[in-house]
């Protein structure tokens, strides 16, 4: 929540706004279940990923920013440009995509401008209906936090930064250890039926046969 808020602060100042997604998106990544970074990372991350941050932001926001002129400019007219709006709105989310891709790999990999931009280019290219579907729920997403609006400052930025992370790591190959999740050990015991225990349900079977029981003497 706190990084949530940092971010919205950080992005109305306009400057710091480029680098505080990248520390946005290493604090939300979901390996930090293993190893949790400590706040003051935040400003470390934004120090060292300044340039770089600026340089992803630099080729990527002013191609929305004219697309999205354009595209509003010559919507309903009667200019031949007007036919150019679905395809301008395509290319709108493919940067989009593009830009949320390559900050990701910053934040997730390391890679400087180049690096980034050639990771999020082959994740668009592989999966080009993964980054649709993921398109259309942050927009789903943004929705809902809209109208909530508290939410919106609370938690937008930070579970929209964590759902990136997880398809572009998805898309990487980049195995997300649970620290959560049963051991090989521990799943074979589970499959053999030694000492599962299945929770609300498990409860409600053993009360269940215990009152039989009592009926029973």
């Amino acid at each position: 929540m706190v990084v949530s808020v940092l971010w919205w602060i950080c992005a109305l100042l306009i400057v710091p706004g480029p680098p505080a997604t990248v520390a946005l998106f290493r604090m939300m990544d979901p390996r930090n279940q293993v190893s949790m970074p400590e706040f003051r990372d935040f400003f470390r991350i934004m120090r060292e990923w300044f340039a770089t941050s600026w340089a992803i932001a630099g080729f990527t926001v002013p191609v929305v920013l004219i697309l999205a002129w354009n595209s509003l400019f010559f919507r309903g007219s009667d200019s031949v440009f007007a036919l150019m709006v679905p395809l301008w709105f395509v290319m709108i989310v493919i940067t989009i995509m593009l830009m949320l891709y390559a900050f990701a790999t910053v934040a997730a990999m390391e890679s400087r401008t180049r690096n980034a931009f050639r990771g999020a280019t082959y994740l668009m290219v592989m999966r080009p209906f993964t980054a649709g579907i993921l398109f259309v729920l942050l927009v789903f997403l943004s929705s809902l936090f809209v109208v909530l609006v508290l939410p919106l400052f609370l938690f937008g930025p930070g579970v929209s930064a964590a759902i990136i992370n997880r398809f572009v790591l998805d898309g990487y190959g980049v195995e997300v250890f649970d620290p959560s999740s049963p051991t090989q050990e521990r799943s074979h015991e589970v499959a053999q039926g030694i000492g599962t225990d299945d929770g609300i349900k498990g409860w409600f079977r053993r009360a269940r046969g215990g009152a039989k029981q009592e009926r029973g003497r």
